[in-house]
């Protein structure tokens, strides 16, 4: 995969402005998303619901909701869509800067080019999860198990890869922080 462009596209300024934009959005809708989760009554928390891999635990947790609550449920599901953009533009836009204050041909700056890609590849991950989580609200007893489970799959995809941003993140702000100190 040749990412040499990413050295230089999109544009130091349109990233930075993208960046600012993914942080106020980011900000702007969590609340809202974390407010429609919160009175959709979902018994469990996210990472339990996400990575159960069983339709049957789903089934389950969808049984003890009214179908008011599984409504407020489908529009948090919609909501996250927009979260989605916001933090798949923000991991991408971030790891872009810190990945160009390093050398070209450095190891840090050709693994913040991947990292940066990470993040629209984690929230795409994360757009088809919830592509499944809305199917299975269309039958909340009756949905094939299968949907859970690759429902699940793309879960788990989506931390690893937000994982390996993080610890690169990480990282490279570490590396960054000593550089300055030793300069």
């Amino acid at each position: 995969m040749n990412l040499n462009k990413l050295n230089d596209y999109p544009s130091p300024k349109t990233t930075k402005y993208l960046l600012i934009f993914s942080l106020i959005l980011y900000i702007v809708i969590y609340p809202i998303l974390g407010f429609y989760f919160m009175i959709s009554n979902y018994p469990v928390g996210f990472i339990e619901s996400q990575l159960s891999f069983s339709g049957e635990i789903i089934k389950s947790h969808l049984r003890t909701m009214s179908k008011a609550e599984i409504h407020l449920y489908r529009i948090a599901q919609l909501i996250d869509y927009i979260y989605m953009v916001a933090y798949g533009t923000l991991y991408f836009t971030f790891g872009l800067y810190l990945a160009r204050k390093f050398e070209k041909d450095t190891g840090f700056r050709k693994t913040g080019l991947f990292a940066a890609l990470f993040g629209l590849i984690s929230a795409c991950c994360d757009a088809t999860e919830n592509a499944f989580i809305l199917l299975m609200l269309t039958d909340p007893q009756g949905f094939p198990n299968i949907w859970a489970i690759t429902h699940s799959c793309f879960a788990l995809v989506k931390f690893i890869l937000i994982g390996i941003f993080m610890i690169w993140t990480i990282s490279a702000i570490i590396a960054l922080l000593i550089r300055k100190i030793k300069s």
